[in-house]
């Protein structure tokens, strides 16, 4: 009985691989723009929907006037498939953001809720363009984190 249970789980293992619905993706933009490491996993959960996490590394000195507030960002994030057009696929977004970062010579953790929009291309090889923008608000430590968390990227990737 074990072993047709551990078949069956196995079958089903690889049967969802099968389909090709998971991505791996790094932004493209953050790394050449803001010497910022962004690195994303995305599962597709049907035609509709989807939901990943994304890990922010911030690689900027905090002297830069140019750069990302957060020295590290985990993002959990839901996707809502709404139209297609012309091989890209529209989205809403909703996410969480567990952002670290240094402020006023202060370190804070807080964690920021956000709404976003982007579209996505994927080529018939698997190969993914994703571009997408959004705004989340801090909740708990306002008076030392930032109070706006932003969420922008042109990501490259593959789906598989």
């Amino acid at each position: 009985m074990k072993k047709i249970v551990l078949l069956l789980f196995l079958a089903g293992t690889f049967a969802g691989m099968a389909q090709k619905n998971n991505e791996f993706k790094i932004d493209v933009f953050d790394i050449l723009a803001l010497k910022s490491l962004d690195i994303s996993y995305e599962h597709e959960m049907n035609a509709d929907a989807s939901m990943g996490i994304a890990l922010l590394f911030n690689f900027e000195k905090t002297e830069s006037n140019f750069r990302y507030n957060e020295e590290f960002v985990l993002t959990p994030y839901y996707r809502q498939y709404l139209f297609e057009r012309e091989n890209f696929t529209y989205f809403g977004e909703f996410y969480g953001a567990l952002n670290k970062g240094k402020k006023k010579e202060e370190d804070y953790t807080d964690f920021a809720f956000g709404l976003g929009f982007g579209g996505k291309h994927i080529s018939d090889n698997g190969f993914v363009v994703d571009i997408h923008i959004g705004i989340g608000r801090n909740l708990f430590n306002t008076d030392v984190s930032p109070e706006v968390v932003p969420r922008a990227g042109i990501s490259i990737g593959k789906r598989f």
